[in-house]
């Protein structure tokens, strides 16, 4: 009997040690869940066509899936594939990254352009100077021509009319500067053999100047003291240029005005009260400043006239109501649209681009100049082939 037992337990002691070992030769552990995701940054401030790679590091270490999501709040503002962020235009956006269980972790992305800018927003507005023809029977705002003539107006090139501006748009604060171009010229490998930047097919972008760049035989650079001064002696091509290296275009005729009178509908400027221009607001010939109660164009010796370009904002009291600078002032300003001569006839009354041909429109006025070459409603042009003036510069627009 006692035989037997013994065999019996010997029999269980045996089964419980193989059911031990059966225990622990199978794996019952469970795969190590993600707890977290951590980016490198938590903020990026880039300039739009810039790129910038996010790192992200999951936790713990051993996690078995370590797949990522990533994802953009404002994929107008900025993408982002793999962790790449691309941006595009300006604004705010927020990449997440996410784990596939649902972890987060998420960078703020600031998008600026690479000039400084303002955001024009878009509208029905009157285009062009008032004959006074409407006077006391229009609605003033509204219909053209419904105010008392615009004193010293060009009567061909200058009828009032209405557009309507689909787009808001951003434009550079400031004309763009010696210093600024001479950073595209450099960055795009364009040298200045015979003092002048020219692209393959020989049309000439720039030429050197005292008042504006030079090329030291390995780059350009702006002469002494001008560097924030805006660039001159550039044409319509490295006007044009310029503007699609910063990712935008010139501004058309239509969005310059409308820029230019700072929401001011029916005067002649759109610094101060709107009808007065004297030296102390703006750069130009302050002999000869402006006042539309009293007839316009009038003569003030002792008016400033600086008979040079000036810093960009140097006037920085005379900001118009959009933030902008130098609209009234300092030099003319290469618009998109091609000259075509005449009072606007067939120009379309919704997002003009106008005219064809051989000469560009240029607009604002320039430092040598009397006050009533910048009225808002002012046209000239200039013609395209061949170089710029050397008080001709440009401004950039870009579009949400």
């Amino acid at each position: 009997m006692k035989r037997k037992l013994k065999i019996m337990a010997n029999l269980l002691l045996t089964a419980a040690f193989a059911a031990v070992f059966a225990s622990c030769g199978k794996d019952n552990s469970k795969p190590v869940e993600a707890t977290g995701v951590t980016l490198d940054k938590t903020t990026l401030a880039l300039v739009a066509g810039e790129e910038e790679t996010l790192e992200a590091t999951v936790n713990p270490g051993d996690a078995a899936d370590k797949s990522l999501t990533w994802t953009s709040s404002a994929p107008e503002v900025a993408t982002v594939e793999a962790g790449a962020v691309t941006a595009v235009a300006k604004g705010t956006a927020t990449v997440t990254v996410s784990t596939a269980n649902g972890e987060t972790d998420a960078c703020k992305v600031t998008v600026e352009y690479i000039v400084e800018t303002v955001l024009i927003p878009k509208g029905v507005f009157l285009m062009g100077s008032s004959d006074g023809s409407a006077e006391g029977s229009g609605a003033p705002g509204t219909d053209p021509n419904a105010t008392a003539a615009e004193p010293g107006r060009y009567l061909e090139e200058e009828t009032q009319h209405v557009v309507t501006l689909t787009k808001d748009y951003w434009m550079s604060k400031y004309p763009v500067t010696n210093a600024q171009y001479a950073e595209f010229l450099n960055a795009a490998g364009i040298d200045g053999t015979g003092a002048k930047a020219t692209v393959q097919d020989g049309a000439t972008l720039i030429e050197a100047d005292s008042r504006g760049m030079y090329y030291n035989g390995n780059l350009w650079a702006p002469a002494a003291t001008y560097g924030d001064h805006p660039v001159i002696r550039v044409s319509w091509r490295g006007a044009k240029a310029y503007a699609e290296w910063a990712g935008g275009d010139l501004p058309t005729e239509a969005q310059w005005e409308r820029a230019a009178r700072g929401g001011v509908e029916n005067m002649p400027f759109g610094i101060g009260n709107g009808k007065v221009l004297t030296g102390a607001m703006a750069n130009f010939n302050g002999h000869h400043p402006y006042d539309f109660d009293n007839g316009g164009a009038y003569d003030d010796e002792s008016g400033a006239y600086v008979n040079s370009t000036t810093a960009v904002g140097a006037y920085s009291a005379y900001a118009n109501d959009y933030g902008l600078y130098d609209m009234h002032g300092n030099v003319r300003e290469w618009c998109l649209d091609r000259w075509d001569g005449s009072s606007y006839a067939g120009s379309p009354a919704t997002d003009p681009v106008g005219g064809a041909g051989s000469y560009g429109v240029v607009r604002g006025g320039y430092f040598e100049v009397e006050a009533r070459y910048f009225r808002s409603a002012y046209r000239d042009a200039y013609g395209l082939n061949g170089g710029g003036d050397d008080d001709i510069g440009f401004r950039v627009v870009f579009y949400p």
